[in-house]
């Protein structure tokens, strides 16, 4: 089985790919296929690849793809059964945990995203989620050490899983807090519930750690996207995170000048939404065309949706009429959305026993490129190390690539003009061959702006269904 072209599961299968072959080697080695050498723990935590290459030795006749697919959709279930663990625990109400469960079994931008979208440690670390926060739940409402120690133990676990969700699990910890501590319509114990839950929350950072390194945190929080930045970026770092917590202080306000919050569940339900749809508001206000970016956080508004939905809106409104159109909005908004996605991509299979056509040039790149340096842009960056060992500029984890360079490069090789400033990136990267696709190409992502430059950057040595490698290097 295979995903969808623009799916980032290939990015999982990658790395699962090169453990497989070194072994627990790969704990201290330097992964040669992206961003010119990255150290190999900075990639992913050891959860991933060790659960996938162990059914893989169980399973030989399955796919990594195949493997990391059922995964994916094995922990779609974990989900449903956790949120409605945490529904009911915040709640008290175990019908309520019931419709929650439910909602989040029937709304679709999970499994579309998780297919067609995500990279598959991302979408896995998501659905594990609701256990964390039951976890703190639980902890906050009585501070015993076990429960400390089972939530360091689950929170480690999940940034194990992949260190990107620690965003989320800020605002739903932070929501959890404040639901634990709504008691007769007053916020009581809030200071000593944030010091307890951010202790845990260190430890358990401090915990996974021991597999990064000190140096990977070091790296994210230079290198948003870059690396090698200065210390004056590092204070500019800083300040977009701070940046970053206003949404959920927006939505704290918002519930708390409502006037309409008497549970805890609802408390939690509306921090956890507004905080994402400020959170999308102003990413849309920053690049409405990158939509890629806005939408990245409707999973967690389908969670907002259920939440909300699972406890009879008239609660929060003094007309009924008013509740049923809103839980109509909520609900159909869901499905809406992820078809209108879905038509925006192209309508792709979602799953494939077929590699998808966009990436079937990378066969012949591996075969003509051998051990020699390439440059790819599109859908192809993320496949090509799941299917061969392509050594390449760019890679599946921007974030933590720790060359200078290979930024700087590739926004120039895709979008600029010069071909002089071309020519030196590619002679300083010693890039030998070229992947460039035209109109014509089936790859979904047209990144190469000027087209033409390349016929004075390097001779043609294949070309196919608007598929062109060039050779630009002696």
């Amino acid at each position: 089985m295979y995903p969808a072209q623009t799916s980032l599961i290939p990015v999982t299968v990658a790395i699962a790919r090169f453990w497989e072959t070194n072994g627990f080697g790969a704990f201290g080695s330097i992964y040669p296929f992206w961003y010119l050498g990255v150290a190999f723990r900075y990639l992913s935590g050891p959860v991933i690849p060790l659960l996938i290459t162990g059914l893989k030795s169980i399973l030989p006749n399955v796919s990594l793809f195949s493997i990391t697919i059922y995964l994916v959709f094995f922990s779609f279930g974990l989900a449903v059964v956790g949120w409605g663990i945490l529904a009911t625990k915040i709640s008290g109400n175990r019908s309520i945990g019931l419709l929650v469960s439910g909602l989040t079994l029937i709304l679709p931008w999970r499994y579309f995203a998780s297919l067609a979208l995500d990279e598959a440690s991302f979408s896995i670390a998501r659905n594990f989620l609701p256990y964390v926060l039951t976890a703190f739940w639980v902890f906050v409402r009585q501070k015993t050490k076990i429960r400390a120690a089972l939530t360091v133990v689950a929170t480690s676990f999940l940034l194990l899983l992949n260190t990107s969700l620690l965003p989320i699990l800020l605002v739903g910890i932070s929501g959890t807090i404040l639901a634990a501590s709504f008691r007769e319509g007053k916020i009581r114990n809030l200071t000593n519930h944030i010091k307890v839950s951010f202790s845990v929350l260190a430890a358990a950072v401090m915990l996974v750690t021991f597999w990064y390194t000190p140096s990977y945190w070091i790296t994210i929080l230079t290198n948003p996207s870059i690396g090698g930045a200065s210390g004056f970026k590092v204070i500019l770092r800083i300040l977009d995170l701070l940046k970053a917590a206003i949404p959920f202080f927006l939505a704290v306000l918002a519930v708390y000048f409502s006037g309409r919050v008497k549970t805890r569940f609802t408390l939690f339900g509306l921090t956890w939404i507004f905080t994402f749809f400020f959170l999308t508001i102003f990413r849309f206000i920053g690049d409405p065309d990158f939509w890629t970016d806005w939408t990245s956080w409707f999973w967690e508004l389908e969670v907002g949706i259920a939440f909300l939905a699972a406890r009879p809106l008239v609660e929060l409104f003094t007309r009924p009429k008013l509740a049923h159109i809103l839980l109509f909005l909520g609900l159909s908004s869901s499905f809406l959305f992820s078809f209108f996605v879905y038509r925006k991509l192209g309508r792709p299979e979602l799953i494939s026993s077929q590699i998808p056509a966009g990436v079937a040039s990378l066969e012949k790149l591996a075969e003509i490129a051998g051990e020699r340096r390439v440059f790819l842009s599109g859908s192809t960056v993320f496949w090509a190390n799941a299917l061969y060992d392509i050594h390449q500029v760019r890679g599946g984890r921007d974030q933590v690539a720790t060359n200078p360079d290979w930024d700087k490069a590739a926004y120039e090789l895709r979008e600029g003009k010069d071909t002089g400033l071309a020519e030196g990136w590619l002679n300083k990267l010693d890039i030998s061959y070229v992947l460039v696709h035209s109109g014509a190409s089936k790859e979904y992502y047209h990144d190469f702006r000027h087209i033409e430059k390349w016929d004075r950057l390097g001779d043609i040595v294949w070309q196919e269904s608007g598929d062109a490698i060039l050779k630009v290097s002696p």
